[in-house]
């Protein structure tokens, strides 16, 4: 199975991924989903949809620095999580980062998400926490 990213423009149906996927942590915090906070922070991101054989499967969101690339996020549908997906687009945006010339892959992650094991296998490490939010770095030189 070919997994791809191809350029979105389809901020609603990331959305509508993202907010399903996310309604648990949101909910153990307290916090409510704010549709056009999710609007205006997308059009700040480099935003893709993930393809597995020309099916649309998730989204990966993007943001730069100087010499970083940050994993703004990173969602895929619900009955295909825990099926290697994830893996392969972790393959994909460390490829990414490094064609961008970045020297480090960051992201954010809630501390309960079971996807930080993901992050461990591919080398990304805890380099601070707090209130529930794990940040994590891959070095990428």
């Amino acid at each position: 199975m070919e997994v791809t990213l191809v350029k979105s423009s389809d901020p609603l149906f990331a959305e509508r991924l993202a907010k399903a996927n996310m309604d648990t942590y949101y909910q153990a915090r307290g916090k409510v989903w704010d549709h056009q906070g999710f609007l205006v922070g997308w059009e700040a991101l480099d935003n893709y949809d993930i393809y597995a054989d020309n099916e649309r499967i998730g989204i990966v969101c993007l943001k730069y620095s100087d010499d970083t690339t940050l994993l703004w996020d990173l969602q895929i549908l619900p009955e295909l999580q825990g099926k290697g997906m994830g893996s392969r687009c972790m393959d994909l945006v460390i490829k990414h980062a490094r064609q961008r010339g970045s020297a480090n892959l960051a992201l954010n992650v809630f501390s309960e998400n079971p996807a930080i094991k993901l992050y461990e296998s591919k080398g990304f490490i805890r380099t601070s926490e707090a209130k529930g939010l794990i940040n994590m770095q891959l070095p990428l030189s």
